[in-house]
């Protein structure tokens, strides 16, 4: 149902923001206000702040700075982001503006995975239901945008060195006047596998029973070949080129090309790791700027392997477990994402609103093929994992605001007609044993709904206001959700009568400066999800393909609510010391188990956490000490078998100096006294994931003391 009521208090805009090497993050709760509105209300931090940060992944970056956001741990790099409980496709993740998705169907290759900290301009994080120009941003939606180039000439040059091995290097540089300006980059990040706070290698974690009945004793633990304990845990080249073109004062031509190969990255969380996983993203944009028009289109393709070739899986044994040669894999996957799409708008105004009129479309295709037990007697292949999916989704979205005396009123609104379709002739071997007991019943589907939402914000000063939103949004449902087939001991299997997911959710909230010196920005919400997807996993039997599997996976739909809340704030000793404060906490609950849960928790629903640090800066000179804390987390899906995960606190120093404001040398120690601890999303809840000797999942604890230093020249 769309819900599109009458505003109890006020609405608008409320962020926080962060400054990563030059990387600005905003964090919009609701509706974007317009943009000579938006400078009063965020917060920046220094350049100088920003460089001294390792940064090896995007999620980790937001992860520290927000404690909403969390990140889910299966390598040393490519971490999924959670925002309030909400993960995966329920988070849009964007980069300058388009859609991407990866090719793995476990994730080891998130939307956010796909762009370097030297390529980004500005991270823009808009959470709840009020994205109207994208379809399916169910929860929050999260924008990354890229360097642009400028007239003259210029560019960086600059480093980082870290424990265990870990380094990246990185140049770009622009050229340009009035009429083109051209940006061109390259990359490269490089690291052995972290320890833990326990002094071992991240990938001594990934020991798992494997068991044969043809064996004497039928089971033996398994891991990495120890040729690879030590081994590269990733290595990733990236190149960029952006070109913009404004052949007069009123248009501008916007054309960007990047490519990015991550080799031989290791996944300990899971079974298997990705010899390769390459990328290219391509867009274009183009703006008449006296009509307000402006037309983009993207394009962008994901290819990925994965393999254990580097695991002790892949030996050759006899009865007695004797290892008697090796395989190239015993265990592969590869995959395919293509995305295409376009989007056209045009703004103007209407008896005073300022309203922007588009249509957002988009084609994704996705396909992988599966082979276990490979060059044995038992040889199982799983062509058609996913069978060669299309999903066509065309939107049509209206949005406006208006300032009315101290008020700001917005709204927006959105229609999508979304057709899925898969080809059940890619699948075939044991796969087609789904289609055959029934459990594939048909290859398409057709779905229309609409979003909205309504905000508004009350300004009592020219720094106070309070606000509320409430939104409605869908999320149809992904390739993997309705069609995915793979057979074998852990059989995984869509649901092709999925419905999509609605959320309707209402956020309060505002900004409140009591002090000149102190500011204070919360915000509640409450998600009422209907047609939640959510996995379903059953002891198996004849209704799974294989009796005597330990256990089968799908997907149903339930009904749930995730409500919250964070409190930031900021405290100016003088103008050159400051502290800042930070929490968040959000509960997650199944509200109608469909008579087949029992337990009315949500899986992967972080605990509370909290951010508390002091800094100093003059300028030139910048230091910081931070800690981090997360309560226990106890809520836990029994249904899942998901894990407690204890209580955790780490602290982190950080500190640089700028010289001319050009040359930059930074240091920093992360997790300080080398704490031993698990984030609690630290291991996988799905099919791929690596069962360890006790039977529960493998966890991967977080990076012990990390040292590094950072080095930059802007010329």
């Amino acid at each position: 149902m769309l819900v599109l009521g009458v505003l109890l208090s006020t609405a608008a805009l409320s962020y926080y923001s962060q400054a990563l090497e030059g990387i600005r993050i905003e964090k919009i709760t609701v509706e974007e206000k317009k943009v000579k509105e938006e400078v009063a209300s965020k917060k920046e931090l220094t350049q100088e702040e920003a460089k001294i940060t390792r940064q090896i992944d995007l999620g980790e970056i937001l992860s520290e700075f927000y404690p909403e956001i969390w990140y889910m741990r299966k390598a040393g790099i490519a971490n999924d982001l959670y925002i309030r409980g909400f993960s995966k496709d329920n988070i849009n993740v964007l980069i300058d503006g388009s859609k991407i998705y990866g090719a793995c169907p476990n994730r080891m290759d998130p939307p956010s995975f796909h762009v370097s900290s030297p390529q980004i301009e500005s991270v823009t994080i808009k959470e709840g239901p009020f994205d109207v120009e994208n379809a399916g941003s169910l929860a929050a939606v999260v924008n990354v945008k890229t360097k642009d180039p400028k007239k003259g000439i210029g560019g960086e040059v600059g480093g980082t060195y870290g424990s265990w091995s870990y380094r990246t290097g990185y140049v770009w540089g622009n050229v340009g006047n009035k009429y083109i300006k051209v940006l061109v980059g390259a990359s490269n990040q490089y690291s052995k596998p972290y320890e833990s706070g326990e002094g071992k290698k991240l990938t001594e974690y990934a020991r798992y029973s494997i068991c044969n009945q043809a064996n004497t004793p039928q089971c033996k633990i398994m891991g990495y070949k120890p040729q690879y304990i030590n081994d590269k845990a990733f290595n990733i080249d990236r190149v960029w080129f952006k070109t913009i073109l404004t052949p007069n004062d009123n248009s501008e031509i916007k054309l960007s090309y990047a490519f990015e190969n991550a080799r031989n990255v290791l996944y300990p969380a899971l079974k298997m790791d990705a010899l390769y996983d390459r990328t290219h993203r391509l867009n274009g944009d183009f703006l008449l700027k006296d009509i307000g028009l402006k037309f983009s289109v993207y394009y962008n393709e994901v290819k990925h392997d994965m393999r254990d070739t580097f695991r002790e899986t892949t030996y050759r044994r006899d009865t007695n477990w004797n290892i008697t040669g090796d395989r190239p894999y015993s265990m592969m996957t590869y995959a395919e994402s293509k995305m295409f799409g376009a989007k056209i708008s045009k703004d103007f105004n209407i008896m005073g609103v300022d309203t922007t009129v588009g249509i957002d479309t988009y084609l994704r295709n996705w396909f992988a093929d599966n082979v276990q037990n490979a060059f044995t007697t038992q040889e199982n292949k799983n062509p058609g994992m996913i069978p060669d999916v299309n999903i066509k989704d065309i939107g049509l979205f209206i949005k406006g605001s208006k300032n009315i005396d101290k008020w700001t009123i917005s709204a927006g609104l959105r229609y999508d007609y979304n057709y899925s379709k898969a080809d059940p002739n890619r699948i075939s071997g044991k796969n087609r044993d789904f289609i055959t007991n029934g459990l594939l019943t048909k290859f398409s589907n057709t779905d229309n709904y609409l979003s909205g939402n309504i905000v508004a914000k009350y300004n009592f000063n020219k720094k106070d206001n309070v606000y509320i939103g409430i939104g409605h949004t869908v999320r149809a449902p992904d390739p993997q959700e309705r069609f995915i087939a793979l057979s074998g001991m852990a059989p995984w299997y869509g649901n092709p009568d999925l419905k999509p997911t609605k959320n309707t959710e209402i956020d309060l909230g505002g900004e409140y400066f009591p002090l000149n010196n102190l500011g204070l920005r919360a915000n509640i919400f409450y998600s009422d999800l209907k047609d939640y997807i959510y996995l379903y996993q059953y002891q198996a039997g004849s209704n799974c393909l294989v009796p005597g599997t330990t256990w089968c996976t799908t997907y149903k739909n339930i009904d749930a609510v995730i409500y919250g809340g964070d409190v930031s704030g900021v405290y100016a000793f003088n103008d050159k010391i400051s502290a800042e404060l930070g929490i968040a906490y959000q509960v997650g609950k199944k509200t109608d188990k469909k008579g087949i849960y029992k337990d009315s928790d949500l899986v992967e629903i972080p605990p509370l956490k909290t951010r508390m640090a002091v800094k100093y800066d003059d300028g030139k000179f910048y230091t910081l000490l931070e800690g981090i804390y997360s309560a226990k987390q106890s809520k836990v899906d029994s249904d899942l078998k998901e894990q407690e995960t204890g209580s955790w606190f780490i602290m982190n120093v950080k500190a640089g100096y700028t010289y001319a404001n050009r040359l930059f040398v930074g240091v920093g120690i992360d997790n300080i006294f080398d704490r031993f601890y698990y984030n609690y999303l630290s291991y996988v809840r799905d099919p791929f994931r690596g069962i360890s000797v006790s039977g529960n999942p493998v966890k991967i604890p977080e990076p012990g003391r990390f040292i590094y230093a950072n080095v930059s020249y802007r010329f």
